[in-house]
């Protein structure tokens, strides 16, 4: 007799601890689980519920605000930049600065001179029938330097957007290099195409300190 009671016991213990578990790890339940997985057979920190609780009110930004850092200002479109002119100034450094971004990030579509020659660019012509401007193209001189500001920032065609990878400062460098006259812009690219990566990117990081 003792025995059969200690199995129904037993048994219905088991049950019991079978429902505990099966709600505990009920997907979606939020105060168990996360539903992310099918069972939550170990609860993570984060999503346990007096961690949760200990978490500040997650407030909104002010209105109008904007982030000063870890992000970029989406720019405007070629109308709404057309008037928009570098508020940096263009010396020696800034194209120094311009041929070092540019070699970096454009030359393999628009080629070391910037006579659109690039390696990338020569393949886009042999299978799409379309190659990158050179500088000097009046599809590239007929812009403003505002409308050249947003093609370099928000992508133009098959041109990807820089506006993610380069600050603002950076940006208006490459324009200054495109605004260059050729002899200029021609001796800013000679003068660096000779250094080898790493002399190119430890000159970029030191003018991107100087200037603040």
């Amino acid at each position: 007799m003792q025995s059969i009671w200690s199995k129904r016991a037993t048994l219905a213990a088991a049950f019991v601890l079978l429902a505990v578990v099966a709600a505990a790890c009920k997907p979606g339940d939020p105060a168990r689980s996360t539903g992310a997985y099918p069972i939550d057979i170990f609860q993570e920190m984060h999503y346990n519920q007096s961690f949760k609780a200990g978490e500040p009110p997650r407030l909104l930004p002010p209105e109008d605000s904007y982030p000063i850092s870890g992000g970029f200002i989406r720019v405007g479109s070629k109308a709404e930049s057309a008037g928009l002119t570098s508020p940096h100034p263009v010396n020696a450094q800034t194209l120094t600065r311009g041929a070092l971004l540019y070699r970096q990030n454009c030359s393999m579509c628009h080629g070391l001179t910037a006579g659109g020659d690039g390696t990338v660019g020569a393949k886009f012509e042999a299978y799409i029938g379309i190659s990158p401007p050179a500088f000097d193209s009046a599809r590239v001189q007929d812009l403003t330097p505002g409308e050249a500001y947003s093609s370099v920032g928000a992508g133009f065609g098959f041109m990807p957007a820089f506006e993610g990878l380069l600050s603002e400062e950076d940006r208006w460098a490459l324009i200054a290099l495109i605004e260059a006259a050729t002899a200029e812009r021609s001796a800013a690219l000679d003068a660096i195409n000779g250094l080898d990566e790493p002399e190119r990117t430890l000159r970029l990081l030191e003018l991107r300190e100087s200037s603040g």
